[in-house]
């Protein structure tokens, strides 16, 4: 399992390489999905290291509240954004969630729901 750049100029799009070989690719503003959080979440941005261009640390993302039917709070930490996942290989030693890759989907197409609330 990888996630390397798309294209190394543009921080906002990526290649998911799961380990049965499926490509994905992901880009802030897509609705996902993985093992934790069915529901569904919406990707934010992706963090980087301006020093190792191949791919970024990780990935922040705001998760979906179905029974609110709004997005969830924005939480910054001294640690920082806590809805942090790393992405391998790049990100492996650093702060965050670590996932199961191989369990991210596009939910909708990668279309988010439509709601302008905050939980």
């Amino acid at each position: 399992m990888s996630v390397f750049w798309k294209d190394p100029d543009d921080k906002t799009t990526v290649i998911l390489t799961k380990s049965n070989n499926e490509i994905l690719t992901l880009s802030v503003g897509d609705f996902i999905t993985y093992e934790g959080r069915p529901e569904g979440a919406r990707i934010e941005g992706f963090t980087q290291k301006s020093s190792d261009p191949r791919g970024p640390i990780g990935m922040i993302y705001l998760p979906w509240r179905p029974l609110k039917n709004c997005w969830a709070t924005k939480v910054w930490t001294f640690k920082g954004d806590p809805r942090h996942i790393i992405a391998s290989p790049v990100g492996f030693i650093h702060y965050g969630e670590h996932l199961n890759w191989d369990t991210v989907f596009l939910m909708n197409g990668g279309l988010c729901p439509i709601s302008t609330k905050l939980e």
